[in-house]
C-alpha cells in the first residue's frame, strides 16, 4: 500500500473521529436527559479543550511557520471571519442556524488538519476537535428539539447533524490533496483557526457555561484545559 493511500485512509479516520463524534452527542442526547448543570458542565469541558488546541497546536505551531506577525494577523482576520458567520447564523436562526454554526466551525480546522497530516500537529488537533465535538453534539441536538424548528423531530435532527458531520472528511481531503506541503498556507490556516475559535469561546461557549455562578462548569473547564494539554503533549 503507497503512502499516499496511507495518508488519505489516515485523514479519514481522523477527521471521521473529528466530526462523527458530534453525530455521537447527538445520539447520546437522545437516549440521555441531560440536565442543565451537566450541560453547563459539557459546555465548559469543551470549551477547555479547545483553548487547549487553540494555543499548543493552532497558534504556537503557526508562529513557528509564518513568524508572530502573520500569525497576529491572521488569528485576528479569524476571528473577524467568524464574527461575519456568527451573523449569518444568528439571521437564519432555528435548526438551520445551529448547524450552519457547526459546519462553520469545521472548515478551517478540517482543512489544516489534512493539510499537516503526514508532519505537523494534524493528530492532536483531530483528537482535541473530536473530544469537544462530543458535548457540542449533545447541546445541540438538545437546542435542535427544543425550539419549533424544521428539525425539532428527533429523526431529523439527527440525519441533520450526522450530514453535517461528514462536512471535516471531505475538507480534510481537500487540504490533504490541494494543500500538502504548502506550510505557509497550513500556518495562516491555523492562526484563522485559533482566532475564530477564540471568538467562539468568548462570544458564545463560556458566556453559557457561566451564565450562573456555579462552581462545576468552571471545574469542567479545567479538566477540559488538563486533558487538552496532556494530549498535545502525548502525541
Amino acid at each position: 500500500m503507497s503512502l499516499e493511500v496511507l495518508d488519505i485512509l489516515r485523514v479519514i479516520a481522523l477527521l471521521s473521529f473529528a466530526g462523527g463524534t458530534s453525530f455521537l452527542g447527538a445520539l447520546i442526547s437522545k437516549y440521555k436527559k441531560f440536565g442543565d448543570q451537566q450541560i453547563l458542565f459539557l459546555t465548559a469541558f469543551g470549551a477547555g479543550i479547545l483553548i487547549s488546541a487553540a494555543i499548543f497546536e493552532m497558534v504556537v505551531e503557526a508562529e513557528k511557520i509564518i513568524g508572530i506577525t502573520l500569525t497576529l494577523l491572521s488569528f485576528i482576520g479569524g476571528s473577524i471571519i467568524f464574527t461575519i458567520a456568527d451573523v449569518m447564523a444568528e439571521r437564519r436562526g432555528g435548526g438551520a442556524g445551529i448547524l450552519l454554526g457547526i459546519g462553520l466551525d469545521s472548515i478551517p480546522e478540517s482543512l489544516a488538519i489534512g493539510a499537516s497530516i503526514a508532519a505537523g500537529p494534524g493528530l492532536a488537533v483531530a483528537i482535541l476537535i473530536g473530544i469537544q465535538n462530543v458535548p457540542e453534539g449533545i447541546a445541540s441536538y438538545r437546542e435542535m428539539r427544543s425550539g419549533k424548528t424544521a428539525f425539532s423531530n428527533s429523526k431529523k435532527a439527527l440525519i441533520a447533524i450526522g450530514i453535517v458531520s461528514i462536512i471535516p472528511i471531505i475538507l480534510g481531503l481537500v487540504g490533504l490533496f490541494y494543500l500538502q506541503g504548502m506550510t505557509y498556507v497550513i500556518g495562516l490556516t491555523l492562526a484563522l483557526s485559533a482566532g475564530g475559535i477564540f471568538y467562539m469561546l468568548h462570544y458564545d461557549m463560556i458566556p453559557r457555561a457561566h451564565k450562573e455562578r456555579r462552581w462545576l462548569p468552571t471545574f469542567g473547564a479545567v479538566l477540559g484545559f488538563i486533558i487538552g494539554f496532556a494530549i498535545t503533549r502525548l502525541t
